[in-house]
């Protein structure tokens, strides 16, 4: 199953993929074109790799930050995330194991 989700942009030509990440809870975008992009990524639903790294600063009564690199269908979380997966590796779920759960 895949990894990488093709998310719905209201930008015309953006594209946006999302992945979930099992470090915060949350899905993570990136986007590869349009107005804003910054994000390559090879295309590859099961083993993807982005570049550059990933930044979520999430604010609000209870702050978070996940920072990571996506290589080979796995998540690097650095060491400045809030969460406790900083400083591991791990697989990212396929979207059908996120329902199921």
């Amino acid at each position: 199953m895949a990894k990488i989700m093709r998310l719905v942009s209201e930008q015309k030509g953006a594209e946006r993929f999302g992945f979930f990440c099992p470090g915060c809870g949350f899905a993570h975008w990136f986007q590869t074109k349009g107005e804003g992009s910054c994000w390559t990524w090879n295309e590859d639903f099961e083993k993807p790799t982005v570049k550059p790294s990933i930044l979520m600063d999430m604010r609000g009564e209870d702050p978070k930050r996940c920072h990571s690199f996506v290589t080979d269908g796995k998540i690097r979380f650095l060491g400045d995330c809030s969460h406790n997966l900083k400083g591991r590796t791990v697989e990212i779920p396929d979207w059908d194991e996120i329902g199921n759960a």
